[in-house]
């Protein structure tokens, strides 16, 4: 089997689609390879294009500050490996182009939960085209409760939003 190391190696070198030729490089998952806990967000920001790591920037201080009081492990990915131009949502093609990264990081980590954060990872991983219809039921993926939540970078814009999307990380961890 596929270990992280030599996934990552794939994903640096990964020319599928057109968004490795506008990034600065491949944004790669983090955390440990037997985490309980998978988080999934849509794609590299402007920081994490900068970094090579998931959710650095604003959204990701709040998702790490929310998540920072459990001491479980913890893997965080994105659904795209790439920044978009201009922080634009992942086109279908790309996705479909990243996706074998994602599900070969869920196959190597092998979460109990997985959170969705936001739309674009919530319909891959549910086929919900609407986050609020998801948010509300309960879905398996490659053998993990999937969890659907607000994107961190939701909250921000909307501050009313942050007890439901705390609720929402809490509960993941009361599933394992």
């Amino acid at each position: 089997m596929m270990q992280l190391e030599e996934l990552y190696q794939e994903i640096k070198s990964c020319k599928s689609c057109n968004l490795w030729q506008c990034a600065t490089q491949a944004v790669l998952g983090e955390g440990p390879q037997d985490a309980k806990i998978m988080i999934i967000g849509e794609a590299p920001g402007r920081e994490e294009d900068k970094a090579g790591k998931p959710f650095v920037g604003r959204a990701g201080k709040l998702l790490r500050n929310t998540i920072s009081s459990n001491l479980i492990k913890v893997y965080i990915t994105n659904v795209i490996k790439h920044r978009p131009p201009n922080n634009r949502k992942p086109k279908k093609d790309e996705i479909e182009a990243c996706s074998k990264f994602l599900l070969e990081e869920i196959k190597i980590v092998k979460p109990k939960v997985i959170i969705a954060l936001g739309s674009t990872a919530s319909k891959f991983l549910t086929g919900e085209e609407k986050i609020n219809v998801a948010f509300e039921k309960e879905y398996k993926f490659m053998g993990a409760k999937v969890i659907v939540d607000y994107h961190p970078a939701a909250v921000l814009r909307n501050p009313r939003l942050y007890d439901k999307f705390k609720k929402k990380i809490n509960e993941a961890y009361s599933n394992l």
